[in-house]
């Protein structure tokens, strides 16, 4: 007998020490969730209440940008099954015309190589990749090799992508994430949109965790995060990158953009664009063209810009992929970069690293809960023989254990809350059982993850592209089909351009605007010149923005005023359109350096902001600048860019000789004499 007390309280002691653990990680990790919590319902009062007299953003204002050259990246290793459908959705729904879509292959993997080459026979916007090195490396050595692609495509067919997408194989693409990266575009550095499981039958649980997670995180956390410490932790996919953070990655790390020794190459990314004082935003908008009722979810919201895709449905493929995810960003790049930061960075980077602590204390949460039950069973005489107490009223364990009670609940309501937000009631109320399972699954992962990376660092196995299999293929989630809508050059009668000018209609104005022939008699051009200054002061933002543009095209020196008014113009589409357009007329020096004496602080902010985007026209103007003595453009350059300003150095260094140490030491003995 008391062999079986003594077996008891080690038992009790055990499972106290356990429940003291378990406790302490449950409320410092609920306080952090907690604080959340309020900061995105007050973050969405606050945006509300901020930008409730403004207009919603709107497909018209999304058409009105001007296209820039987009490359799209999308690294493929066995993908040969997901990647064809893939790229069939982009090509027919996406609303773009101007974009190439690099397909990083392996010259091991054959399956995935005749995939993409039967498509670049079909689709000349398809470009193959096949990386130097076999497979399976790392994702960013995959993505390193699409980048020198596009890098050699550009010098070869004197063309310039301004922004730079990241999506994998397996992704839906919304029909217009390329038009809202396109508009936010330099004006921002990167853009991050939604990631989101689709929605699946009820009783595929492993992939509706997925939904359960990314739901509060995305819609919740991630915003905050953003308006907290500017911190975008980005998703590896549906990223957007305009070619200055590109470029400027590439000259501060060597020419790696991406981090080879990382199986989360996005997430270090994103680091290192924060650590440069770089803007990246995370969106989630529906756009105001959707009429759909307020209770109606977003998932089923055709104009919820968002990426969707199918994630693992079984147990071995999910708990792969999240032991890859854990490795990345809680251990690798605790191991690399530490807790360098403010403490706002160090505040993101326990959120990003608790999750091994908490997923193991969740883990042994359920044994905690096993005793509890036994005990309860004992004291309700259902089994022969009682377990000892641990929680005594009143003491500290026991009230610990009621604030950790309280934010359970909230966890629980929280998440009811997200996932009917983005998926309805239905799935929102089942998201509670699912919790269970997860905090299982996340649980496995996390000993996986530990037990990878330790055999890692003894040398047992190396960092590579621990890829998932996608045997669910891409899914879809509808819209139309816009192959048959793409924009047909062809020229139009010159009576029909006037006709189109002097319409009432702005549609027949716009498309009057674009089908302007730069060759006219002089008659005919001061007519054109007359109509194009008279739709200046047009109250429709379309027809602004599509003036803006034309005069591009239009070199006519008549038409220079024109473009300065247009770089004043309130609305940032149209400033930015016109910003493009003067930077493609020819004597552009005296026209810089007139702009940026005249212009106010945002025209001057987005003829900057054009202008980090191109280090081609960037080396052109820097020998204008010195052939010309452009003063003023030269101070509004190197005072309002650090990035330019840079540039600016590195090139004088390399048109400045160096002389030898012999010739420099004469030289300064002469001076002295």
């Amino acid at each position: 007998m008391p062999d079986t007390y003594d077996c008891l309280l080690m038992l009790r002691d055990i499972f106290s020490c356990l429940t003291w653990f378990v406790a302490i990680v449950y409320f410092l990790s609920g306080s952090q969730d907690f604080v959340y919590d309020i900061g995105a319902y007050w973050l969405r009062f606050w945006r509300r209440y901020t930008y409730r007299n403004q207009p919603r953003l709107t497909l018209e204002r999304l058409r009105a940008r001007e296209q820039q050259r987009i490359a799209v990246m999308v690294p493929a290793w066995n993908e040969g099954e997901v990647v064809a459908s893939m790229v069939d959705n982009i090509i027919k729904r996406v609303e773009y015309e101007n974009y190439s879509i690099f397909v990083g292959t392996y010259p091991n993997d054959a399956a995935t190589q005749a995939c993409v080459d039967r498509l670049s026979k079909e689709f000349p916007q398809i470009i193959k990749v096949v990386t130097a090195r076999p497979g399976p490396t790392t994702k960013a050595d995959c993505l390193h090799n699409i980048l020198a692609t596009i890098r050699s495509k550009e010098e070869t067919d004197g063309i310039h992508y301004d922004i730079i997408l990241m999506h994998d194989a397996e992704d839906w693409v919304h029909p217009q994430e390329f038009l809202l990266h396109n508009y936010l575009i330099p004006q921002v550095d990167v853009v991050q949109l939604p990631i989101l499981p689709f929605p699946s039958k009820w009783n595929k649980w492993v992939h509706w965790i997925y939904a359960d997670e990314f739901s509060e995180n995305h819609m919740k956390d991630v915003p905050v995060r953003e308006k907290i410490s500017g911190f975008v932790p980005y998703a590896g996919t549906g990223t957007g990158f305009s070619r200055k953070v590109i470029d400027f990655l590439s000259d501060e790390h060597g020419g790696h953009v991406f981090n080879e020794s990382s199986m989360t190459e996005d997430y270090s990314m994103s680091k290192k664009i924060r650590e440069a004082g770089l803007k990246s935003v995370f969106v989630n908008v529906v756009l105001g063209d959707d009429k759909s009722p307020f209770w109606r979810p977003l998932c089923k919201r055709p104009l919820f810009v968002s990426n969707w895709s199918y994630f693992p449905m079984d147990w071995t493929r999910s708990v792969r992929q999240k032991s890859r995810w854990i490795i990345g960003i809680s251990l690798q790049e605790w191991e690399q970069s530490g807790w360098e930061g403010s403490w706002l960075m160090k505040e993101n980077f326990v959120k990003d690293r608790k999750v091994f602590v908490a997923a193991s204390a969740s883990f042994l949460g359920y044994f905690i809960l096993l005793y509890f039950l036994i005990y309860g069973m004992g004291q309700a005489g259902w089994i022969p023989f009682k377990l000892l107490s641990i929680l005594k009223p009143g003491s500290a364990l026991a009230n610990l254990v009621k604030f950790c009670t309280f934010f359970m609940v909230l966890r629980i309501t929280q998440r009811i809350t997200w996932v009917g937000l983005t998926y309805g009631i239905g799935p929102g109320l089942l998201s509670v059982p699912r919790l269970a399972v997860g905090n299982v699954l996340n649980g496995l992962a996390t000993f996986r993850a530990l037990k990878v990376f330790s055999d890692s660092r003894r040398g047992k196995a190396a960092v590579r592209w621990d890829n998932t299999q996608h045997l669910e293929g891409i899914g879809d989630m509808g819209g139309e089909d816009q192959s048959a809508k793409r924009r047909i050059v062809q020229s139009v009668p010159l009576e029909q351009v006037f006709a189109g000018l002097i319409s009432n209609e702005p549609d027949e104005i716009v498309r009057a605007l674009r089908a302007i022939p730069s060759d006219v008699d002089e008659l005919a051009r001061a007519e054109i010149i007359a109509y194009l200054r008279s739709l200046v002061s047009s109250e429709e933002l379309k027809i602004r923005a599509a003036l803006a543009q034309t005069l591009g095209s239009l070199v006519w020196i008549e038409l220079t005023p024109t473009i300065f008014h247009l770089l004043s113009d309130p609305d940032s589409v149209v400033r930015t359109n016109a910003a493009r357009s003067l930077l493609a007329r020819p004597r552009l020096g005296p026209l810089l350096e007139q702009a940026f004496i005249s212009q106010r602080y945002l025209a001057v902010a987005t003829l900057v902001r054009v202008i980090e985007q191109d280090r081609k026209r960037q080396r052109q103007l820097f020998e204008m600048i010195t052939r010309e003595r452009l003063v003023v453009t030269k101070t509004t350059l190197i005072m309002t860019s650090t990035i330019l300003r840079k540039r600016f150095r590195t090139y004088l260094e390399t048109i400045t000789p160096i002389e030898p140490a012999g010739v420099v030491k004469r030289r300064r003995a002469t001076d002295q004499a």
